[in-house]
């Protein structure tokens, strides 16, 4: 009885369906929890229409958001368990304005994500002038130490994200790796693993085995997220989630309510 807490719906304007569908979808896989964690509003770029359409939802659709997941959480009780939550960004200097705007919502979590390194997307396939992949690699790590280390998120979203466009120039274990997860065990966040690196064509998931084997070893902990833009990827590659995960010497992952973390066991 597996749970997934990172999905996405129409309203980031680059994923399909509605709320109700990814919550139909876990029922239907057999999930025990589905969480709703859309992208948040873009706030560090300028105000809103947000300079980036197609990228999050705008800020007047917020409310609605909130509200929508309410409204599939009670539809879908005694089907499947429904967690409120969403993707954040994370933007260095940004710490009080998320650590104030999530503690005053109800939410169940919120995942914290490195998608921005100043005005740079970590998607885009060239990299800012006059940097180079080793700084920008540096950069993004130290930015996820802050995240972990802001308040402001219980679980750290795709930990090694900036693969997707071949932007890491060492995939192995280095001195700032570690560093990194030292502070997430600090923090006492919780990493995802994210399945979609598999359907993205990546071979393996965010993130790979050998930086979750450092997580492991330094005693992090772990939950499940898809990151589905589409109902039917709920749940998708789970069980060569869970194999991957067994295999590193997890037995545990982590579920949450009203932003308190329960470990549950790994069968």
């Amino acid at each position: 009885m597996l749970v997934d807490y990172h999905t996405h719906h129409f309203r980031c304007g680059h994923a399909s369906g509605d709320l109700i569908d990814y919550a139909r979808a876990a029922a239907k896989r057999g999930l025990s929890e589905i969480g709703l964690s859309d992208h948040s509003p873009i706030y560090h770029l300028g105000d809103d229409p947000h300079p980036r359409p197609g990228t999050a939802m705008s800020r007047h659709e917020f409310p609605a958001y909130h509200a929508e997941m309410r409204g599939v959480r009670e539809t879908m009780r005694g089907e499947v368990v429904v967690r409120l939550g969403v993707e954040s960004d994370y933007v260095l200097g940004w710490d009080d304005h998320y650590r104030d705007l999530w503690r005053g919502m109800e939410l169940d979590y919120v995942i914290g994500s490195v998608h921005w390194l100043g005005t740079w997307s970590i998607f885009n396939r060239d990299l800012p002038r006059g940097r180079s992949p080793e700084d920008v690699y540096d950069e993004y790590l130290r930015t996820t130490q802050a995240a972990a280390l802001s308040g402001a998120y219980d679980i750290i979203g795709h930990l090694d994200c900036l693969k997707t466009r071949g932007h890491v120039p060492d995939l192995g274990v280095t001195p700032r790796l570690v560093e990194t997860v030292r502070a997430l065990r600090e923090a006492d966040v919780a990493i995802e693993l994210n399945t979609s690196g598999w359907r993205k064509g990546l071979g393996e998931p965010f993130p790979r085995e050998t930086w979750l084997n450092v997580c492991f070893e330094h005693g992090v902990p772990v939950t499940f997220g898809s990151d589905a833009h589409r109902p039917q990827d709920v749940g998708a590659n789970f069980g060569e989630a869970v194999a991957l995960l067994k295999r590193v010497g997890y037995r545990e992952f982590a579920t949450f309510e009203n932003r308190v973390r329960t470990m549950r066991p790994l069968e």
